[in-house]
């Protein structure tokens, strides 16, 4: 739940002219001054100054610093497919645009975080950088901007707004706190005025007075520092020491093991990780309950339920109680484990559940990362790690996470060469990614390399459907049609449908549609569609739905090609599919070019351009996409000539995809 926040008003004025002034600003300082809600208040302040967007990107939890890019691209919304690397990929989009990206933690990341910047704001003239760390990131130009404590004054209203006090500066309200004004204010001295410090303290605020929290505090001083008086800014250790002390045996067990999670989690996550011994099962809700109650787990609602995340700081203190604890290995192993469990149950359940799955895996994302981390830093769990990469195959190929999902697939297969089902499931599944970036010899190592270690042929369907995906790739119709139909009928001996069988009828009906068999792709796409409602696959009917779309195509069919271009985008959008998203789009485009809003459709294949430029992709490295995109030029060029065209082209240029997807829908754009 989002706190007010208080005070700050000379440091909020001054951050924004450094932005003004300065393409990168670092804001540095103690754990828990304040850093992030400075910087984001500030970033309010200025945010229509900043025209084509603003992006937040916290980094406490990311530790890979490959995924870095990553991070940064999808918050901004851009799907990770080509195979190009990221930072060009970030570089070109965020060049024509006057931006500003917000990093928030970065001391970790450093060495990481300072290469990209150097690059972004190298390439891109219209970007501003603020970061967030407790060191500064050493990149040319960056200006440096300490974040001081709290004036006494924002101190003492902290202290009041947080304790829930009422009657805040009344002669009654300072009754009820006992010591009123100067009590507090000596006690947020005590605290050096420290935000997150005064914010743990307002809890204690609400049951005790200043006047006996202030000894407590100088007691907690004392353990730290061997009683030679207080350390400077040994306060926030103390609070948090503090409010250690005041929890149950069962809050503190509870704090120290849920730190293993990145970010946030959800109650089942933490009662599949963190029970056990002392804290049973049914106990862990209640005890959950009581570190909300004392502001050390903060709940969020969320798209895909109620979640709940510690501050980075608190994580770290409880980090180095499970240290102490010597817990470590095995909460994090059943970090591993629960997160793998959950990997299997939704590949399991997803087919009827596609929508609600997607929205839980994207929301767990960092955990998901957490575990491959776990999983690629030890030896011993390398087979745990290629089982999991394998698992998440929906998520890499359907929902728009082919770089991640590479990334991973690439370094489990590199660290585990024994023989068996996960590496040759790995070995396909890392196919069949490559080839939908366009990156057809590595996808075609791939899959000799599953082909030499499988001489059972257990996988041999799978590395035929994406042979069958290469030759359509690169425009070989009729090979690419007898083999997807070979790959069918292996699947269907198999009883492989999800993975299998259903992205076969999509392709197959695609590469005879190329063929010039029209007839025979409306066959197909029934039978697949058919088989789509049988199973509830909601991914694999959107591509045939495309498919249909680019069938009426074809025959001149405007208005099928645009019902079915429309209801293919509307489900992409739910499974943040990039490609199927843009040709879309362009399909929309040519229709209502025919239809008469030429205009629509100029902005629309604009749109779709910055889209595949973004990407890396040039036209996903294939003929099939290309005679629609140009069937829509043409049309609209001859309904308002060139130069009108190029100015609503370039206007769609401008387009976040989001917006163009609206836009293509007909939707409403606030």
């Amino acid at each position: 739940m989002e706190t007010t926040f208080v005070g700050r008003r000379a440091e909020i004025a001054q951050v924004v002219r450094l932005i003004r002034e300065s393409r990168l600003v670092t804001l540095t300082g103690l754990g828990g001054v304040g850093k992030t809600r400075l910087a984001g208040r500030a970033a309010e302040e200025i945010a229509g100054e900043f025209p084509d967007g603003l992006w937040l990107v916290e980094l406490a939890c990311l530790t890979d610093p490959y995924l870095l890019a990553e991070t940064v691209a999808d918050s901004m919304g851009l799907a990770d497919q080509s195979a190009r690397r990221q930072e060009e990929v970030l570089a070109d989009w965020l060049s024509p645009r006057r931006s500003l990206l917000i990093l928030d933690t970065c001391e970790h990341l450093v060495e990481a975080v300072a290469s990209l910047v150097d690059t972004l704001l190298r390439r891109a003239p219209g970007l501003r950088v603020l970061a967030t760390g407790r060191q500064p990131l050493g990149v040319s130009g960056e200006h440096i901007y300490l974040v001081p404590p709290l004036p006494i004054e924002d101190a003492v209203a902290l202290l009041r707004d947080r304790a829930g006090l009422v009657g805040a500066g009344t002669a009654d309200g300072d009754a009820e706190v006992g010591g009123g004004v100067e009590g507090m204010a000596e006690l947020c001295e005590g605290l050096d005025c420290i935000p997150l410090a005064i914010e743990l303290a307002a809890v204690q605020l609400r049951t005790m007075p200043p006047a006996l929290l202030t000894p407590q505090l100088h007691d907690r001083y004392r353990l730290l520092t061997g009683g030679d008086g207080p350390m400077r800014h040994e306060s926030l250790r103390a609070a948090m020491g503090w409010s250690h002390e005041l929890c149950t045996p069962a809050e503190r067990l509870l704090w120290a093991r849920l730190s293993v999670f990145a970010a946030g989690f959800d109650l089942e996550a933490a009662e599949r990780v963190c029970a056990g011994g002392p804290l049973p099962s049914g106990l862990v809700l209640e005890t959950l309950t009581g570190l909300v109650d004392k502001s050390l787990v903060q709940r969020e609602d969320h798209p895909a339920g109620v979640r709940l995340r510690m501050l980075d700081t608190v994580r770290e203190f409880g980090a180095e109680w499970l240290l102490l604890l010597g817990e470590t290995g095995a909460v994090r192993g059943r970090h591993r484990d629960h997160y793998l469990r959950l990997a299997r149950r939704c590949a399991a359940e997803w087919p009827g559940r596609q929508v609600e799955w997607y929205g839980r895996i994207r929301a767990e994302q960092r955990n998901f990362r957490k575990a491959f981390e776990l999983c690629l830093a030890d030896p011993e769990w390398s087979r745990t790690g290629l089982d999991l990469a394998g698992t998440l195959w929906f998520l890499w190929v359907c929902c728009g996470m082919l770089r991640e999902g590479r990334h991973y697939l690439e370094t489990a297969l590199g660290m585990d060469a024994r023989p068996g089902p996960e590496r040759l499931r790995a070995l396909w599944v890392c196919a069949w990614v490559a080839a939908l970036q366009g990156d057809l010899d590595a996808a075609g190592e791939r899959l000799d390399r599953c082909r030499a270690e499988d001489p059972g042929g257990s996988a041999a369907g799978y590395a035929i459907q994406v042979e069958g995906l290469i030759s359509l790739t690169r425009g070989d119709y009729p090979r690419a049609v007898e083999l997807l139909d070979e790959a069918m009928a292996w699947h269907m001996a198999e009883g492989d449908v999800l993975s299998g069988l259903l992205p076969c009828y999509t392709l197959a009906a695609l590469g005879l549609l190329a063929a010039g068999r029209p007839e025979e792709t409306m066959e197909t796409l029934s039978e697949g569609q058919a088989l789509c409602e049988a199973h509830g696959e909601e991914w694999s009917r959107a591509q045939m739905e495309y498919v249909f779309a680019w069938a009426e195509h074809v025959k001149g069919g405007t208005a099928g090609a645009l019902r079915h271009a429309r209801a293919a985008l509307t489900a992409a959008r739910l499974f943040d599919d990039l490609l199927l998203s843009v040709v879309c789009v362009e399909m929309i485009a040519w229709a209502v070019a025919v239809e008469g809003a030429a205009g629509r459709g100029a902005r629309l294949l604009g749109a779709a351009q910055a889209v595949w430029d973004s990407s890396g992709l040039s036209q996903f490295g294939s003929p099939i996409f290309i005679p629609i995109r140009k069937r829509a030029v043409n049309q609209a060029v001859r309904a308002l000539g060139g130069a009108e065209f190029d100015t609503l082209y370039a206007e769609g240029h401008r387009l976040d995809l989001g917006i163009a997807v609206k836009y293509a829908l007909e939707e409403k754009i606030s």
